[in-house]
């Protein structure tokens, strides 16, 4: 039985352009597609709009987060700075003063 319709399907001459679209209901199989994808990112979008709703319902619930620390003045930065490369050069300085007196 399954090969008489398989013979049938062989048989019947094979559709292009719009006709084929129309008869394997293609029209349908994309507007069914399109409103999945258009429900889906609608639900996203609710998503979306929603979190600061949620976050403020949380909050009395998540724990305080505590603020950060101001990020240090250009004095204080370049202080910092030039202490890392002090420290730097003294580094290089001592190994350096350690090879020479080993050699001897």
């Amino acid at each position: 039985m399954a090969f008489f319709i398989l013979l049938a399907h062989a048989n019947a001459p094979s559709l292009t352009g719009w006709d084929g679209i129309v008869e394997g209901d293609g029209i349908a199989v994309a507007l069914t597609g399109m409103s999945i994808v258009f429900a889906a990112l609608t639900l996203i979008a609710v998503l979306i709009a929603l979190v600061p709703h949620l976050l403020a319902f949380l909050a009395p619930i998540l724990p305080k987060i505590h603020p950060h620390h101001e990020p240090p003045s250009r004095a204080e930065q370049t202080s910092v700075d030039r202490d890392k490369i002090v420290a730097a050069i003294g580094l290089v300085l001592h190994t350096e003063m350690q090879k020479v007196t080993s050699k001897s």
